[in-house]
């Protein structure tokens, strides 16, 4: 009793977090978008950001938003909404962009060299790639083909083995996705995983003649449909029941090519692409599992889902993963997970070395800004911008103004930008700041 009543005193004074016994500190908001989501007829709904670094005047840098059925939004660093792109129409339907990742240095053709965005669209299992246009009002110029192949035309059986036909409809498609700039090759890869499977496909960004870019699939990293005696494909309406397989969030370390990739309901897995299509995925560290089944990791602060995923850049090889502890505390059959739902967890990266946990935090309200809640994307920037000397951290919102009491209907969501220095402050030892520490484009 005097262990638990110690541990509620510590969460209710927002401590900073602590590597021995991490709690879950709470650190402020600096701004958030406007205006916020959904902005039109088609049902947008924020989900994964990605922060484009301009190279040299830091102001025209952007942060550009998967919406889901609404497409992409681009961001100024004040918030401001700059760019609409709706979803694409076809004969088979219209688009869903779910992620979204920035790759610096592609070359063209022509010999240039761009930066582009790339998107993953679920409703149409394909690759978007927007080239980005620095000094125009609207940054992103679409440069994929009329007609892109699918990214996952099959999908694994279920006992995980072998390959069937993945008919549309399924929507076993394009979910998940992240970039590397592998500068051994000069050729971009792009990480992508494959909706309902424990499957990421590895694809590669071709230019095309006139300007156009392609993703080509090259292999595939999959993961066993069994975990610690809980079979992945069960499914429940009890949520405590209910298992999937599927990958979403998704980060590469740029200096040395290791993949972080969270699989939702089991943890951090971590792939050395490098290695290419003979690299195996290793499990780093596993969610909380269920109480309800035979995999429950009560030591552990990642309330499933894991999602979104990010790097903080350090010096020499350091830094820190940051990973969405989305929980399940909300909606219509809610399944708390206290504390560490609506929370993000800290691990200290060093090399390859395996990551260590640091400790969480979550996003409070500051003034009018409100919560962060059920994040299913973040991104942050160790680079100097402008508002942001120190680093930008950015999550998506999936209760916006903390609408309905949090009853799991979302008429509202954005993303809130917070200062790095702010989250660094809530750990002890403190973060690191290194707003010099990283290039981009010279990782």
């Amino acid at each position: 009793m005097r262990t638990a009543a110690l541990l509620a005193l510590l969460l209710a004074s927002a401590a900073p977090a602590f590597a021995g016994a991490p709690v879950v500190a709470e650190v402020k908001p600096t701004l958030e978008t406007t205006p916020p989501l959904p902005d039109n007829d088609y049902e947008s709904d924020a989900d994964d950001p990605a922060v484009w670094v301009a190279p040299n005047a830091r102001y025209a840098s952007f942060v550009a938003t998967a919406v889901k059925k609404g497409g992409i939004r681009v961001y100024d660093l004040s918030g401001k909404r700059i760019q609409v792109i709706d979803p694409q129409k076809t004969d088979e339907g219209k688009g869903r962009i779910n992620n979204v990742d920035v790759a610096y240095g592609v070359k063209l053709k022509n010999g240039r060299t761009v930066d582009v965005v790339v998107a993953s669209d679920r409703a149409l299992d394909r690759i978007r790639v927007y080239q980005v246009a620095p000094g125009k009002a609207e940054p992103l110029v679409d440069v994929t083909p009329a007609d892109p192949a699918r990214a996952f035309p099959k999908r694994p059986l279920a006992d995980g083995t072998g390959l069937e036909d993945n008919p549309l409809d399924d929507q076993h498609t394009a979910y998940g996705l992240t970039t590397w700039s592998n500068r051994t090759t000069g050729k971009p890869l792009v990480i992508v995983t494959q909706r309902g499977e424990p499957r990421l496909g590895v694809f590669r960004l071709e230019p095309q003649k006139g300007g156009k870019i392609v993703a080509k699939f090259l292999f595939d990293y999959r993961v066993p449909v069994v975990h610690d005696g809980q079979s992945l494909r069960e499914e429940s309406d009890d949520p405590k029941k209910d298992w999937s397989p599927q990958f979403e969030g998704l980060v590469v370390d740029q200096r040395n090519g290791i993949l972080y990739a969270g699989q939702e309901d089991v943890g951090i897995w971590r792939i050395d692409l490098k290695k290419g299509a003979k690299a195996v995925p290793t499990l780093v560290y596993e969610t909380r599992g269920s109480t309800e089944s035979s995999f429950h990791e009560p030591t552990s602060v990642i309330a499933r889902d894991v999602e979104g995923l990010c790097i903080y850049y350090g010096r020499n090889g350091t830094g820190y993963l940051l990973a969405s502890s989305q929980g399940g505390a909300h909606g219509d059959n809610p399944s708390a997970d206290a504390p560490y739902d609506d929370s993000f967890a800290v691990f200290g990266l060093k090399g390859t070395a395996t990551p260590k946990l640091l400790g969480s935090y979550r996003v409070a309200a500051k003034g009018g800004i409100d919560a962060v809640q059920e994040s299913d994307g973040a991104e942050v920037i160790s680079n100097a911008l402008p508002g942001f000397p120190r680093g930008l951290f950015v999550t998506q919102d999936g209760y916006d103004d903390d609408l309905d009491g949090l009853s799991g209907e979302t008429p509202q969501q954005n993303f809130k930008f917070v200062s790095w220095p702010a989250i660094a402050a809530r750990f002890s030892p403190p973060l690191a700041v290194t707003p010099g520490a990283f290039d981009p484009r010279k990782p």
